[in-house]
Order: C-alpha cells, then sequence, then structure tokens
C-alpha cells in the first residue's frame, strides 16, 4: 500500500511503541487486527551498550511481528551508534531503527534524550546524520511539535530529519510540556505530508475511526499512528482498515467479542512473561477491553483488585459476561 523505501507497508495504521506495553505478546496480538507496522517498547542505548538482561529481552523479535521498527532512545551519539551496531552485529530482526525524540517523561528528558533532543538542532543534526550513516537499516524519527510553547520547531526538525537522510517521520502533535493532556494541534502541521519527500504518520489522541480521519485530512499524513486509543480497543485498528478499503465506517464494539480478545491477549502475555507478572500487567490493562461498556464498573474494579492468575481472569469475565449461545 505504501513504502518505507523499499519496505512496503500494507496497512495505513501503524502501532505506536508503548513503554510497558508494546512487548512481543502486545504486538503479536494487535497483529491480528491489521497494524502494517509496529515498534518495540523504548529501549535504552546504555541498556543495550551495557548488556542489562532485561533491556536486552526487548530485542526479543520473532520475525511474525515483522515488519517492526526498534525504538531506541539515549542523549549522547556514541551510546546510541554502540547501541544500533549491537543490532546489527547481533543480527536482530528487526526492519527500522526509530529515534525516539518525543518523549516527555523526565527520566528520560533529565539525560538529554527524548523530545529534550529538539532544544539542540545542531547536535540533533550531527547526531541523525550519523546514525543515518551507521544503522544497516533505514532510519526514523518519532518527534513532537517542539519542546514546549516557546520552541515549537516541528518544521525545522522535519527538514533537519530529511536532510540527514530519515526514511519516515513520526509526529505526536503536541509539545513534550504538553505530555498528553489537551487537544493535539494538528492544524500546527497543516498539510505538511504533501511537503515531505518521506512519509509521515500523524499520532494524538487517535480514540476512533473520526478522530483518525480528521487527523490524517488536516495533516495529509501517510498513515495514523494508534497508542493509547488502541489499548483494549483493537477493533479500532480493524475498523480503520475497513473505513480506507472501503470509505465506510463500522465500528461497533461488543463486550462478549472484548472477553475474548481479553483472554486472547493474557494467554499471549503469559507465554511471553510467565503468569505472575502477566496478570500483575493485565491489572493495568485488562479493564480498558470494558472501557466504555454499560454497567461494568464492577468488572473493572474486580480485574484491578482480584486479578493474579488466568483462572481468576476467567472466572471474573464469566461472571460478569455470559458467552453467547
Amino acid at each position: 500500500m505504501w513504502k518505507i523505501k523499499d519496505l512496503e507497508i500494507n496497512s495505513y495504521v501503524v502501532l505506536a511503541p508503548m513503554a510497558g506495553i508494546t512487548s512481543s505478546a502486545y504486538r503479536k496480538f494487535m497483529r491480528r487486527f491489521g497494524v502494517g507496522l509496529v515498534y518495540t517498547e523504548m529501549i535504552s542505548d546504555h541498556g543495550i551498550v551495557y548488556k542489562n538482561e532485561e533491556t536486552l529481552s526487548y530485542l526479543d523479535i520473532e520475525e511474525s511481528e515483522r515488519p517492526i521498527a526498534i525504538q531506541i532512545f539515549g542523549g549522547d551519539k556514541e551510546y546510541l551508534l554502540k547501541a544500533i551496531k549491537y543490532i546489527d552485529e547481533h543480527h536482530i530482526s528487526h526492519d527500522l531503527i526509530d529515534i525516539n525524540l518525543a518523549c516527555p517523561v523526565p527520566k528520560v528528558t533529565k539525560s538529554g534524550a527524548g523530545s529534550k533532543m529538539l532544544l539542540n538542532l545542531t547536535y540533533l543534526e550531527e547526531c541523525m546524520r550519523e546514525i543515518v550513516a551507521t544503522s544497516k537499516s533505514p532510519v526514523s524519527a518519532k518527534i513532537r511539535l517542539g519542546y514546549d510553547n516557546e520552541h515549537i520547531n516541528v518544521l525545522e526538525v522535519c527538514h533537519i530529519l530529511e536532510k540527514v537522510g530519515v526514511s519516515l517521520i513520526a509526529i505526536h502533535a503536541r509539545t513534550a510540556k504538553e505530555l498528553y493532556s489537551g487537544e493535539p494541534h494538528f492544524d500546527l502541521i497543516k498539510d505538511l505530508g504533501k511537503h515531505l519527500k518521506v512519509p509521515l504518520v500523524i499520532s494524538g489522541n487517535i480514540f476512533s475511526v473520526e478522530d483518525a480521519i480528521k487527523a490524517l485530512n488536516i495533516t495529509a499524513a501517510k498513515a495514523v499512528m494508534v497508542a493509547r486509543g488502541g489499548v483494549g480497543n483493537p477493533e479500532l485498528v480493524s475498523s480503520l482498515n475497513d473505513y480506507f478499503e472501503t470509505g465506510e465506517i463500522k465500528y461497533h464494539p461488543n463486550i462478549v467479542r472484548q472477553k475474548k480478545y481479553c483472554l486472547e491477549f493474557a494467554k499471549l502475555l503469559i507465554e511471553e512473561k510467565g503468569e505472575k507478572k502477566a496478570m500483575s500487567i493485565l491489572r493495568g490493562i485488562a479493564p480498558k477491553f470494558f472501557f466504555k461498556m454499560p454497567n461494568i464498573k464492577l468488572l473493572r474494579n474486580a480485574l484491578t483488585e482480584h486479578l493474579s492468575t488466568y483462572d481468576d481472569l476467567k472466572e471474573i469475565l464469566d461472571k460478569f459476561i455470559p458467552d453467547e449461545e
């Protein structure tokens, strides 16, 4: 359908990188609904270089997950380059190296990484040029509009990224200081996709098909990136694909199907993490499968407070949601 250099992407829906969520299990689960490109969780360059066991586990990628971007963060060019060389030398399955220039979280920005790199464009250009030259695979970047309202430099950053040879740009249409609050400012990058030589992917408050249509129409992006709006809501992806194929909006989540999806994801997560850790993660994610369902507060509370095993999950869901006969 569209290309990143020579890499063909068969859907206009991209799965965003999300810390603590987009592990292998989640990526494989969302693949079933038609995402065309997935990202790893944000991975520390220092963790890779120093061979931290947990960090390296984020690089456990199955061929079935491809095409996939490995997203790295770091504020020191030398460590970023070493991390990329490690990935190439160890033949880790991937299709893109993505550099995180968007993360607004203080524990990332305090080291000069993530969105903090948007404040020093001279260093950013130097760094990204060497990354492109070093990586054996195409390089992409995820950015924000700028660090804060006084430093909205998204157009200048895009120009730099194109100049140094980046192959894809994803933009979260807020500043770093805004975090995830308020409405994204798509108007500040109106028609940007028409002026870039590389594909533009747009991100920010994509919770419905209508949200995606609005973002794409304003920015002329090639594809839409689904993040928080898709967590526990996988039919958002299939509904977006239906829209891109037919022009019709068909989005009618069903509580019995949501129960089925939740159990399917739980099994994948247990395979990856083990039951104890998987259930700990699911206490935060499972309630999202039923977020806008009617009369569901007691179910969501039970999933948050009484979930220790897969059998607990099945028992809770069976109690509140009988299977259709």
